[in-house]
This record gives C-alpha cells, structure tokens and sequence, in this order.
C-alpha cells in the first residue's frame, strides 16, 4: 500500500516539473525575439508625397507624409474606464501610413500593417484631420489622422464597426 502512495506522490511531482518545463520554454519563446520582433509594414517601393495643394491649412498639411508607429492596447478592467497594458507591436501590430495627396476634397492614402498594404479609396478631410474608411459591410473601419501640437507627432485612432473601444496611437513622422 506503502509503495502505491509513493508512485501517486511520484506522479504529482513529475506534472508538477513538466509544467515548470512548459512554462520556462514559454517564456523564452516570448523574449527570444521571435515574438518580440515583428516583421515591418512596407510601403510601395515607388512611392511618391505629392506636397499639400494651395489653400490646405498648416495643421492639414503637415499630415502630409508616412506616419509609423503601433497601436496601443487597451483591455476595460472589471470596474470600467481602461488601463494602457503594452503595446501592440509586441504582437505585429505596427503601423505605417502614406498621406500621399491632399487636395481636398481629393485625399489619397496607402495603409499598411505586416503582411498587408492597400490604398485606402474612402479618404477624406474634416477639418483639420484626414478620415479613412475600408471594409466590408458590418467589419467597416475608420481611422482619424490627427496633427498635435508637434509637427512629427499625429494622432491615430482607429475604429472598428460594432465594437465599443477604438484603438489608438502616437504615430511619427519618417
């Protein structure tokens, strides 16, 4: 009887170790770089800014240019409201956006993630920032560019059709 005891004690300890094992491979994988460098949004190679068209305000124009940056991620605690956690680079959620024309109401825009670059065809202006739609019906996304008070820095949001909590970004000026 004394000897089945121990083989269940035996047992326990060695789950006991094969978790510690996974857990350690785990994170090693998530700081060994494999997780933590994901691959780079690209633009077209032959991509041409054309200068803002007269009569474009000052704030409207420096929006002029590629922003990059990520998204931040945003997760509602339990009680409401929302605590910045990391950001989303560090899962490939970089970011590159081409303000290549403005000549309102003519705006042109490429958006490009990892993996992904399109010219946005649903780009506008309101006011002082420029507004890009793409999707498909009920997966629809707008995204604002904002300028700030500091010329290589513009504000990001972007929001997603039927969801609540926008994603947003400090993006900055290459």
């Amino acid at each position: 009887m004394k000897y089945i005891k121990g083989k269940g004690k035996f047992e326990k300890m060695m789950k006991k170790a094969g978790l510690w094992v996974i857990a350690i491979f785990l994170v090693g994988f998530c700081f060994s770089g494999v997780w933590a460098q994901p691959p780079e949004p690209t633009l077209p190679d032959n991509l041409k800014i054309e200068p803002p068209s007269a009569g474009v305000s000052p704030r409207l124009a420096q929006l002029s240019g590629i922003w990059e940056g990520a998204w931040d991620f945003v997760a509602p605690p339990a009680g409401g409201g929302g605590q910045k956690l990391f950001s989303m680079d560090a899962i490939g959620r970089k970011v590159k956006i081409a303000i290549v024309k403005i000549a309102p109401p003519d705006v042109k825009a490429i958006y490009a993630r990892p993996g992904k670059s399109f010219q946005v065809r649903e780009a506008s202006v309101a006011g002082d920032s420029i507004v890009l739609r793409w999707g498909k019906p009920g997966k629809k996304k707008t995204l604002t560019l904002s300028p700030t008070g500091n010329p290589q820095v513009a504000d990001a949001k972007l929001e997603f059709e039927g969801m609540g909590r926008p994603l947003t970004a400090k993006l900055r000026k290459k």
